[in-house]
């Protein structure tokens, strides 16, 4: 999972600190970087990032106040405060944040908030997303896929194998992987490795490396495994 961030403060060695702290952590994707709250509202109001680093004494708007702008958006970024007041680490239970780093903090505090930005994507991803029936082409007809039907796929080139519920042969279209992920619904599945992507509904059993479904068994490559540990956590 690499999640998109920004970073919001009006002192310049604050910003700095920011982003040799993202710079540790490989899922952190840091697009900007701001002094100025208009500047960044600007810049949001045409982008979509995942989470925003964010000061609250901030001389054009405060940070309690842009972040009230923020939660009126349709996808609202995760947000973390971080200040050099620590009076208001008591507010942070009044507002909505998933995280509160008080300045200078350590980087065993900035890992901390990370993890729990990516288990709070996570869970969005998990309950929001809406599970609906896709059409594919599969020879010369348009075949409906029920994605709770499914229980895992493989890469075969050009081509996918589609193994559903029930049925003793798969379906096997004319489209790559990477392609036919983007029609399925993040809330039920899970890429395990770079040829194969399973329902986690459908998960009969699991190890550190590796899982079950239907009788068969698959290993998770380790460039998957971290978005396999979070979900394992959450709903497995």
């Amino acid at each position: 999972m690499k999640i998109k961030c920004i970073a919001v403060d009006d002192e310049p060695l604050a910003l700095e600190m920011i982003q040799k702290a993202v710079g540790k952590v490989d899922c952190l994707d840091l697009v900007q970087s701001f002094q100025s709250v208009s500047k960044a509202l600007k810049y949001l109001a045409e982008n979509t990032v995942d989470c925003i680093f964010l000061d609250i004494e901030m001389p054009d708007l405060s940070g309690l106040e842009f972040s009230k702008i923020i939660n009126q958006f349709i996808n609202k970024p995760e947000i973390v405060f971080v200040t050099a007041y620590s009076q208001y680490a008591i507010k942070e239970y009044q507002i909505k944040s998933v995280g509160f780093l008080l300045k200078p903090f350590s980087f065993d505090d900035f890992n901390n908030v990370v993890e729990k930005v990516k288990n709070g994507l996570l869970l969005r991803r998990l309950t929001e997303d809406k599970i609906e029936p896709f059409f594919i082409k599969i020879e010369a007809e348009q075949v409906k896929i029920i994605p709770q039907k499914v229980l895992y796929l493989e890469s075969l080139g050009d081509y996918v194998k589609i193994f559903l519920e029930n049925e003793r042969k798969p379906v096997v279209p004319l489209i790559t992987l990477k392609r036919l992920k983007t029609y399925l619904p993040k809330s039920l599945f899970v890429q395990i490795n770079r040829s194969q992507i399973v329902n986690f509904q459908k998960i009969d059993s699991y190890t550190t490396s590796g899982l079950s479904i239907d009788g068969k068994d698959f290993f998770v490559s380790n460039s998957f495994r971290e978005e396999f540990e979070m979900i394992k956590k959450l709903v497995l």
